[in-house]
């Protein structure tokens, strides 16, 4: 009997410390994609030599170890898989979209940090760029002191230049200000342009007394 309970407890205990193992080291946390700036990938340690990466985010962010100074916002990733982190190192600057899986803590063969890469994308240039823009009034008639909005789509959807300029090319006649909201000043034909970069959308604006 005493074997029996000693038999059960060892076994017990290994399932129990395997549990703690996997739960601990192995067990997928969070998956997800994060997208920016390749800074580097490089692969460093003094016995376990691993792929370690980071790339730069858009914005900024604060650094409260520092004193509260503003830095870049930065990613910084391990990759455990050898393929991935030599066909990564070539896309040095460009703009990519790492998957990663995020564990709770690290292991000294897989990488430094809990967010493991395992697969990229490389983001075209040229998909990212606005090469249309449509507004959803071609001609607007208005009397002095209405007020109407102008709606801007830019294309494609996927693009990361979102920053609409508004702009009239006479303010006595129209105004606009930079959610597209036309306000009519005087009797006269003005023109309101919407424009991403070197893409413009025009409406012509009709105002009467």
């Amino acid at each position: 009997m005493k074997i029996k309970i000693v038999i059960f407890t060892f076994l017990f205990v290994i399932l129990g410390l395997t549990a703690f193992f996997y739960f601990r080291y192995y067990y997928v946390f969070g998956e997800g994609v994060k997208s920016g700036d390749l800074n580097y990938v490089m692969r460093k340690g003094y016995v376990f030599k691993t792929y370690e990466g980071k790339i730069i985010q858009n914005g900024l962010k604060s650094a409260p170890t520092n004193g509260g100074t503003i830095q870049s916002n930065e990613f910084v990733f391990s990759i455990e898989d050898e393929n991935v982190a030599q066909e990564l190192s070539k896309m040095s600057n460009r703009t990519v979209d790492l998957y990663y899986k995020e564990y709770f803590h690290t292991l000294p063969w897989r990488g430094n940090t809990v967010y493991v890469v395992d697969s990229f994308i490389v983001k075209s240039e040229e998909a990212t760029k606005v090469n249309n823009i449509l507004l959803n009034k071609n001609e607007l008639r208005l009397n002095i002191g209405d007020k109407k909005r102008l709606n801007a789509a830019v294309y494609p959807e996927g693009s990361t230049q979102r920053s609409i300029v508004w702009s009239s090319d006479n303010n006595a006649v129209a105004t606009v200000e930079t959610d597209g909201t036309v306000t009519a000043m005087a009797e006269g034909e003005t023109t309101i342009s919407a424009s991403v970069g070197n893409v413009i959308a025009k409406c012509t604006i009709f105002v009467d007394e």
